[in-house]
């Protein structure tokens, strides 16, 4: 069950900036599901909801229409344990600068089921992190590039006080491909160590290379 603002509704609104709330409910528990939507619902009521059951490649693809394939982007991402004031008032004011559509930020509430697994389970970093922030752009023009990329870059320059230090590889930039260093910045030396002997067991000739990768 997922409750979101639709993507025609985020068009029919116009250009204002949003904050859109989303949720996956994976239990069988639907009653106890309906609560936690009505406890949102009366703490901040939406412009626009949808509550369903859905499939995970549905949800998944929800918004594919918005990002046709060879549209121009850039992405950054941080984690964070804090929310106070100074955290805030940072979010408020890029998002605020932000009058552009096809560029946003999410800030992900971490814990519950996927703070239970520890941490050297999987290459996931920073499971004990409370938030995570992605913040990405997308764009048509070549002639927005610049602008476009320095707000990514801006606000998560400005995000980095507050960072615990952990990154999203599926975030990192151009600029870091092909560093074998950026990779153990994001895994660490253990979990690195265990990455490089599954490349060397199942990719020992390095065939999936087009990526932040790990070489066998």
């Amino acid at each position: 069950m997922i409750t979101f603002i639709t993507p025609p509704a985020w068009m029919e609104m116009g250009e204002e900036p949003l904050m859109l709330l989303g949720f996956a409910w994976s239990d069988q528990d639907f009653d106890r599901a309906a609560q936690v939507v009505g406890e949102l619902r009366a703490a901040a009521p939406p412009d626009a909801e949808s509550t369903e059951l859905t499939g995970w490649t549905a949800w998944q693809s929800a918004v594919d229409g918005l990002f046709p394939k060879g549209v121009r982007a850039y992405w950054k991402n941080t984690s964070f344990d804090r929310l106070d004031d100074d955290v805030i008032s940072t979010i408020i004011r890029h998002g605020a600068e932000q009058t552009w559509q096809g560029t946003a930020f999410d800030i992900h509430l971490m814990g519950g089921a996927y703070g239970r697994i520890a941490e050297d389970e999987t290459a996931f970093p920073g499971r004990s992190s409370r938030f995570w922030l992605n913040i990405y752009g997308f764009w048509d023009a070549a002639g927005d590039d610049a602008a476009r990329t320095a707000f990514v870059r801006g606000f998560a320059k400005d995000m980095a006080p507050f960072s615990t230090g952990r990154e999203y590889v599926n975030f990192m930039g151009l600029e870091d491909a092909g560093r074998r260093t950026s990779a153990l910045d994001v895994y660490g030396t253990a979990k690195l160590a265990r990455l490089v002997a599954l490349k060397q067991r199942f990719d020992p000739e390095d065939l999936f290379r087009l990526n932040h990768n790990v070489e066998p």
